[in-house]
């Protein structure tokens, strides 16, 4: 595995992700969170960025070092680098024509295997279609990130050592907005709130995992109003099975407005996707970035992180009891855990975790187009 390194010299990068029109929208979804936080942060090292996506008409300077650009802009030639984001990242490059660039780093969210593999929750024509493209991408990539160390051992046990791999887990903002309102109270919550930051999947995607967590939310919430609590869900997904008397859904909150949404809430809560589960969750470093205290099924790969800062408490899958229990325990008495936002800062930060893509982005060769592509 790579490991941090000192900034590194400049490269001029394209970060791509799909290529559906998306104008207007708003960064509320982790997936795009991670986009575009990791996208400035390369940024923020000196590098020159990119980044592809068709939510602006025209290319557009948004930062020092960094454009937004759609697709019917970009010249793959013109950059030393390509990096794709996600499974859609990759299938889009190669339909506008880069899956010959010479240096793609694919980023992975989940990694699928040939079967069906316990912890790895995509089925049948799902996970076949992402395994087609893993194979491209193993085939064309200079190196590949992942999440976890379980999604790695399964990218090796697929697909080999031949490609370069890179633990990148999910990052948190180091400046966020100073304190605000408390939401809550504008759409009639005035019991303790425990919210649950995560999108569902889409009425398309997934339906039998989909399914299966909002019947979890439901018994939750249920069981969290029965002790005076309440559950609230935030962002995106098809909520068809989602009891609004159990949990209440406020749909996706735009990133510059959801901190709030977590600093008036009591707990954060972390439920797993099974038993076993190889994909890590993006909310525990969310909570803890904000100070709040964190209730944690223990198959999740990253709730080792609650323990080592002590600011929450793990329970069992499926133990809404013992859940609740926590839960009720944190929301009267909050953990004291001095330091536990200067920690998050400075190991787990975008900035940190931009870093690690040092010693690879130093292998990549300069392009031969000396300057960056004028706008159109």
């Amino acid at each position: 595995m790579t490991t941090a390194s000192p900034v590194e010299a400049p490269r001029r990068i394209a970060c791509v992700y799909h290529d559906r029109d998306v104008p207007d929208f708003t960064v509320a979804a982790m997936n795009y969170i991670r986009f575009f936080r990791m996208s400035e942060a390369l940024a923020r090292r000196g590098h020159t960025v990119d980044i592809v996506i068709n939510r602006r008409a025209e290319v557009a300077e948004t930062g020092p070092r960094i454009r937004e650009i759609p697709f019917r802009s970009a010249r793959w030639d013109d950059y030393d680098v390509v990096k794709t984001f996600f499974h859609d990242g990759f299938a889009a490059l190669c339909s506008h024509g880069g899956a010959r660039h010479p240096f793609i780093i694919s980023k992975l969210g989940s990694v699928v295997g040939r079967h069906q593999t316990p912890g790895v929750h995509f089925y049948g024509k799902v996970r076949e279609g992402l395994c087609q493209w893993q194979d491209e991408i193993a085939a064309r990539s200079r190196a590949v990130t992942v999440l976890t160390t379980a999604s790695a051992d399964l990218w090796r046990r697929t697909h080999g050592d031949g490609l370069e791999l890179i633990l990148v887990p999910t990052g948190v903002d180091v400046r966020i907005p100073p304190l605000g309102p408390n939401p809550y109270r504008s759409i009639g919550i005035h019991e303790p709130v425990v919210i649950y930051a995560g999108n569902l999947y889409p009425r398309d995607q997934q339906p039998e995992i989909s399914r299966l967590w909002q019947e979890r939310l439901n018994r939750t919430g249920l069981a969290l109003r029965r002790v005076g609590l309440r559950l609230v869900v935030m962002g995106a997904g098809d909520t068809r099975w989602l009891n609004p008397t159990s949990a209440r859904h406020v749909g996706a909150i735009d990133i510059e407005k959801f901190w709030d949404w977590q600093r008036h809430a009591r707990v954060g809560l972390v439920l797993a996707q099974g038993r076993v589960q190889d994909n890590e969750s993006s909310k525990v470093y969310y909570y803890l970035r904000t100070g709040l205290p964190v209730v944690c099924e223990r198959p999740v790969p990253n709730s080792g992180l609650i323990e080592r800062t002590g600011h929450g408490r793990l329970v069992d899958y499926n133990d809404i009891a013992g859940l609740v229990e926590a839960v009720a325990e944190l929301a009267a008495r909050p953990p004291r855990s001095p330091g536990l936002i200067d920690h998050m800062l400075e190991f787990h930060s975008w900035d940190s975790r931009a870093a690690l893509y040092g010693p690879v982005l130093a292998g990549a060769p300069r392009s031969t187009e000396g300057s960056r592509q004028e706008s159109p």
